[in-house]
This record gives C-alpha cells, structure tokens and sequence, in this order.
C-alpha cells in the first residue's frame, strides 16, 4: 500500500488542464503580461510616430501651445487681414489648430482654385457650425451639407438667378437705383445707410416675392435688419466658443462663452419668420389671383400641392440674407472710397458725361462705353471685401496638396481679404486704384475681382450675376446724379472717416459720413423724372 502510495506521489502534474486548456506553469503568466506591455508600447510608439509624421505634413503655421493650440493667438479683431500677414511668412496655404480642431486658411487666388473648384467633390462640404444652426441657418443653402439636398437648393436658384434670367431684372434694378438716388438727396447725412438697406433688400424682394418696398415701415425692411445685426454680432462661423463647446448652448448668456447665445434666443424668431412670411404671403396673393411674378411663385407653379415647402422656404430665406447683406456692403463702401478718393468721382463723372451727356441718366446698356465706371465697381468689391473670410469648407477625407496633408473635416477658410491683398496678382494692392483693370498701357491689365469675391467651386454665390448688376447701377447713377463730399463737424473742420468694418460673415465700413447732393439741377430733374 505505502509503495503504492508513494508511486502515485511521484506522478508528474500535467502543464496544461484537459478541462481548459490553460497553462499553469507558474513563470509563464508574466511571459504574456511582458509581451502585451511589449506589442502596447510598440502600437503607442507607432502611433505616436504616425501622429508626428502626420503633424509634419500639414501645412506650415505660427507656433502654438500644447493642448489648446493656437487659441491665445487667434485674432479678435481683422482676422481676415491677420491671417494674411501670417501668410506672408508661412506661405498661402497656412495650417491652425484651436483645441483639436484643424483649421486651414487659402490665402491665394491659385490654392482656393486648386483645391475648393478643381477638387470640389472632397472640399465642398460645410462643417457644423452650431451658432448658426442656432439662430436658424441650419436647412439654408449656405449653411447645408453637400449632397442631393445641396443640389436641390442651387438648381431652385439657378433656374431664377442664372446669367440669362438676370437680363430680366435690369429694368427694375434701375428703378431702384433711381430710387436710392432720390431718397439720398431727401436723406439727412445720418440716414443714407437706411438708404441703401432699402435699396438692397428692394431688390431682393422684387426677385423673391414680388413684393415692391414703398415704406420704411415694410415688414421685409425689419426683418433685413434685425437679421444683419444678428450676423454682425455673431461673428465669423465657426470661430465662436460655442462651435468648440456646443454644451455652451445651454449656459445662460452672462456665462464666459455663452455671450451669443443671448444674440440668438433674441434674433432666431426674426430668422424664423425670414422663412415663414414670404411663402406664406405669395401663397394668399396666389389665392386671390394677386401674386406677382418671383422665385416663390414659380416654384410653387412648379410643385407637387402635397410636397413638403420647407426647401422653398429656406432657399428663399437665404436669398434675403445673402443679398441683402452683399449689395449693402459693396454700396457703403463705394460711399467711403469716394470720400477718401474724390478724384475718382471727378474723372468718372466726366466719362459719363462723354458717353450718356446731361440729357439722360446711365443704362446697362451704355456700360461698355464706361470702362472707368466699370474698373471702379471692380475696385469697390477688391480694395475692402463685404467677405472677408466666407463660411469655412469642410474636408470629406484626407488629402494632400504640395506634398502638404489637408486633414479630413479641416476647417477650409478662403481669404478673401488675403487675395485682395495679393502683390503678386495687384500691384500697391492696398491702394483704391481702378484703373489697375485697364488693359496696358492705359492700366496693368490685372484680373478682374469678381472672380474670386463670389467664392469658389460648388460653393459659389448663385446670386453673383444679379448682385453684380446691382452694384454696377447703383455706382452709375451716383456717379452721374451726385456730388458727394465730407462732411464737416460743428467747428466747421473737415471729417476723414476712419477706414474701419465690422467684423463677422459680413464687413461694413463703420464710417461713412459724407454729404450727398444733387450734381446738378439737370441731374436732380432726370431723377424726379425716371421714377414718374
């Protein structure tokens, strides 16, 4: 027995279970534990590596600080023109990082063309932008994803606002422009920019609804501008704490970073009704057979009755917003540079007087004939843009220009403002010089502005050939009807507006005061006489 025993001691312990198959050999548990700290730390080495190699490929920039990068560097005020002068120094197509966000700024004609036109299908998405969606933007055109929704907004657009469609509303731009003439001459100095919001959302109206603006009480005035002062004071999209910090949203507004949200709970039933109002309008003039023609009222012609309105309304609320603010700007600062460069007025005024004489007022007809008139409406959109730095593009996957990675869902900025600047493209750029558009020798025969102030690719303004018109008629009936000189303060001295805008989506000169007369009394009759 105790032999028996004692053999069945000596029976060697099987290094792995029959039941489960587990190794209990006591030294090689910490064999596995040391070869998947082994395979970890490689993985984070490689990852770590990849991440450096992926930071050196992205295009260059100022330095930042770990964790929240360039937050403490961002400018406050004149991003558009701080930005260039960085580009002077780390090239046109220059990388920023905020908090883990990639943002990247074009600050050439030649890198917005390469990537947001030639390569639209990656570069024509917009990022979510939470302060606007807030306020209301978020189913309107400019502010919409790209895909089959986008298209759908752009071919409603297009079917009213394209280059042929556009010859039929010169008629009525002119009258408005006649309009804005006549009201300036009744206007106290402090009431031209009324003026002029009148005039552009004039326009807008007629195109959109039908609708004739005949008082300073209409409905369509009061909402343009509770809504370009809402823009104003929200700043550029994408560059608000509450796009980094959504849950902000939810802060009251006295809260460190919450501050617009006090802007959109006040603004965003005004943005609301931007969309309710003018289908609702054209819809009960339908009715009773009073309806005018618009771009409501042909897609309602063109509709399913069942179909759901919520893309008319929001492509005609973009409508408003987009023009409104693009055709105000460029008219307030076509006021400043005649203020700060009288002699342009002068030498303008005597080419349409060769051209038109004093029997008439300028048609789109007569604008071949006035080149200069023609320069100085280029010049008015290139020396201050109403845009500096647009609404950002986002980038669908990664991708690689000069040798130089654009990360997926980077911020895309075009600078506007940077082009302008450009010295490569126009010469003294930061001088008011039209002429810089005259074919040599009579000029430097540079590019045309319009090109680029309009944006790019899929992205374009679908508007940019009515608000061209539109400036072109209000810039040559000034011209050919007014004297505008500075005004004076009490002491009788001599006021220099200050060249300062506003900042945002929008810019705005801040000054623009000047004294506006008729040019002559042949001048005031033919505009008393158009708008009989």
């Amino acid at each position: 027995m105790r032999s028996q025993l004692s053999s069945a001691k000596t029976v060697p312990v099987p290094l792995y279970s029959s039941a489960c198959n587990i190794q209990t050999h006591p030294t090689f548990m910490p064999l596995i534990l040391y070869c998947i700290i082994a395979l970890a730390g490689c993985l984070g080495l490689l990852l770590i590596l990849r991440r450096k190699r992926r930071a050196l490929m992205l295009p260059p920039g100022p330095p930042g600080d770990p964790l929240i990068g360039h937050l403490l560097r961002m400018p406050s005020t004149d991003s558009a023109l701080v930005f260039h002068e960085w580009a002077k120094t780390y090239g046109d197509v220059m990388c920023l990082e905020v908090l883990g966000r990639t943002m990247i700024i074009l600050d050439s004609y030649q890198a917005a063309k390469d990537l947001l036109e030639k390569r639209g299908t990656i570069y024509s998405d917009r990022p979510k932008l939470t302060l606007y969606e807030l306020l209301g933007w978020k189913p309107s055109l400019a502010f919409l994803s790209y895909g089959k929704r986008l298209n759908k907004h752009r071919a409603m657009h297009q079917s009213y606002l394209n280059r042929n469609k556009a010859e039929d509303f010169k008629v009525m731009q002119t009258q408005e422009a006649r309009t804005l003439v006549q009201k300036l001459f009744e206007s106290t100095p402090d009431e031209y920019e009324k003026c002029i919001g009148r005039f552009a959302t004039g326009i807008i109206t007629q195109i959109v609804a039908g609708h004739r603006i005949t008082s300073n009480d209409d409905p369509y005035l009061q909402m343009s501008h509770i809504i370009l002062e809402a823009a104003a004071e929200i700043g550029t999209p994408g560059g608000s704490p509450v796009d980094f910090f959504p849950i902000l949203q939810h802060f009251p507004s006295w809260f460190p970073g919450a501050s617009h949200m006090g802007v959109v709970r006040a603004r965003r039933s005004t943005v609301q009704e931007l969309y309710e109002y003018p289908l609702r309008t054209v819809k009960n003039q339908r009715t009773i057979g009073q309806a005018q023609p618009s771009f409501i009222l042909q897609q309602l012609e063109a509709m399913d009755p069942i179909e759901d309105d919520l893309d008319l309304k929001s492509a005609a609320a973009i409508m408003f917003g987009a023009g409104e603010a693009t055709t105000w700007s460029a008219v307030s600062i076509f006021l400043l540079a005649m203020i700060l460069h009288p002699e342009y007025q002068v030498m303008a005024q005597k080419e349409i007087d060769s051209v038109v004489g004093d029997q008439r007022l300028p048609e789109f007809e007569d604008r071949e004939n006035l080149p200069l008139v023609d320069c100085i409406v280029q010049e008015t959109l290139r020396w201050r843009s109403g845009v500096p730095l647009g609404i950002p593009h986002s980038v669908r996957e990664d991708d690689l220009y000069r040798g130089m990675l654009i990360p997926k869902g980077s911020l895309v900025f075009a600078n506007i403002t940077g082009m302008s600047l450009d010295e490569s493209v126009y010469s003294d750029a930061a001088c008011f010089y039209p002429e810089r558009f005259l074919p040599k020798p009579a000029g430097r025969g540079e590019p045309y502005f319009n090109n680029t102030v309009f944006g790019f690719g899929r992205r374009i303004c679908t508007g940019q050939y009515v608000a061209e018109n539109s400036l072109w008629v209000a810039i040559a009936s000034i011209l050919a009807s007014c004297k505008i000189v500075n005004a004076v303060d009490e002491y009788g001295n001599i006021i220099v507006p200050d060249p300062t805008f506003t900042e945002g989506l929008g810019s705005h000169p801040k000054d623009t005061r000047c004294i506006i007369s008729p040019r002559s009394l042949s001048a005031k009759t033919l505009i008393r006489e158009a708008l009989i």
